[in-house]
């Protein structure tokens, strides 16, 4: 399960806009806007597109049950 808020905030934090995010990770401002408000599951290969793009390690936003 990956950490929304968490993403949200960075993106907030560094001043990025969630279009210029989406285009870096090749998906729709739209899809972008739906996986960060929880209304769409986020696939593997888009998670590891959106680190990419916010230039973070894979495992940044990754939750784990303790």
């Amino acid at each position: 399960m990956i950490d929304r808020n968490a993403i949200k905030k960075m993106i907030g934090e560094r001043g990025y806009k969630q279009k210029v995010i989406a285009e870096k990770a090749k998906v729709t401002e739209r899809q972008l806007s739906l996986i960060l408000s929880g209304k769409r599951k986020c696939d593997v290969d888009e998670y590891i597109r959106i680190c990419i793009a916010l230039e973070v390690p894979v495992a940044t936003f990754i939750l784990q049950d303790l």
